[in-house]
C-alpha cells in the first residue's frame, strides 16, 4: 500500500503544478486592452482629438468604428521625459473608471517641448448613459475631461478658452460647434458688420464649466443682412468683461 500511495502522490503533485501554470498564463496579446503614444494608427478623429487638445491637462471619451477610444492629454511640458499611462479601467454599474498615472523625468531631461498622451482602446462601444470618469493615480483626483460631443475635427478658430470646431453655412443659415472651458457657462455670440457694430446678438449653453470644457452649438441660425463676422465670448459675471473673444468672418 506504501509503495502504490507514493507514485500516486507524486502524480497529483505533477497535475497540481500543471493546473497552476495554466491558469497563471498571461493574457494573449491580441486580447489585451490596446494602449499606446503612437497616435498614427489610430482614425482621424482621435488624431484630431489629440492634436486639438495637446496643450491641455484633459481626457476624453471618442467612438468610432465600433470601438471606444479613452485619451488622456498630459498638456503641455518643457521637458522631454514625461509619460502618461492608463493604469487599469473599471467598469461597475453605470460607471466606468479609468485610473492614469503621470510620471516626471527622473533627473536631468531634455530641454524640448513635449505633449504626452496615452490612448486606450476598448474592442467596444460603451453603453448608453454610461459615465466615464478618469482619476489622477498620484493624488486620488478627477482628471478634466470634455463634456459632450468631442472635438474629432481639427480647431476652425479658437482663444485659450473657447474653441470653434467646425462652422457650415448654407442659405444664409449658420451651424457652429465648439467647445469652451469657462466659468460661466452661456456662451454669448453676435454678428457684426464690418465697421465692428452689432447687427444682432444671441447666447448658448455649455455642457460643462471649467475645469471641464464643454461643447456648444448653434443651429440653423439666420445670418442677419450686412453682417460680416460672428464672434463667440463669455461674460465674467464679476466685473461683466468679455472674455476669449473669438472673431470669424463669415
Amino acid at each position: 500500500m506504501r509503495n502504490k500511495f507514493i507514485p500516486l502522490l507524486l502524480i497529483g503533485v505533477m497535475l497540481l503544478a500543471a493546473g497552476c501554470q495554466t491558469s497563471s498564463k498571461p493574457m494573449e496579446p491580441a486580447k489585451k486592452p490596446e494602449q499606446t503614444t503612437d497616435s498614427t494608427k489610430y482614425p482621424a478623429e482621435v488624431r484630431n482629438w489629440l492634436s486639438n487638445m495637446k496643450s491641455y491637462l484633459v481626457a476624453g471619451v471618442v467612438e468610432e468604428d465600433g470601438k471606444t477610444y479613452l485619451l488622456v492629454s498630459g498638456g503641455e511640458q518643457r521637458t522631454g521625459g514625461h509619460e502618461v499611462k492608463i493604469t487599469g479601467v473599471r467598469d461597475a454599474g453605470n460607471q466606468l473608471t479609468v485610473n492614469v498615472k503621470m510620471t516626471q523625468p527622473d533627473g536631468p531631461a531634455t530641454q524640448v517641448i513635449s505633449y504626452p498622451h496615452a490612448v486606450y482602446v476598448l474592442d467596444r462601444e460603451l453603453e448608453d448613459n454610461k459615465k466615464v470618469v478618469f482619476i489622477n493615480s498620484a493624488n486620488n483626483e478627477r482628471i478634466p475631461q470634455v463634456i459632450g460631443d468631442q472635438p474629432t475635427d481639427l480647431f476652425l478658430d479658437g482663444s485659450s478658452n473657447i474653441k470653434i470646431v467646425e462652422m457650415e453655412m448654407d442659405k444664409n443659415e449658420i451651424d457652429v460647434e465648439g467647445i469652451a472651458r469657462v466659468d460661466n457657462p452661456t456662451i454669448h455670440y453676435r454678428f457684426t458688420d464690418g465697421a465692428g457694430q452689432t447687427v444682432s446678438e444671441g447666447k448658448v449653453t455649455a455642457a460643462a464649466t471649467a475645469p471641464d470644457w464643454g461643447s456648444f452649438e448653434l443651429d440653423d441660425v439666420k445670418r442677419p443682412q450686412g453682417a460680416t463676422h460672428i464672434e463667440f465670448y463669455w461674460v465674467d459675471t464679476k466685473d461683466q468683461s468679455q472674455r476669449d473673444k473669438v472673431r470669424i468672418a463669415l
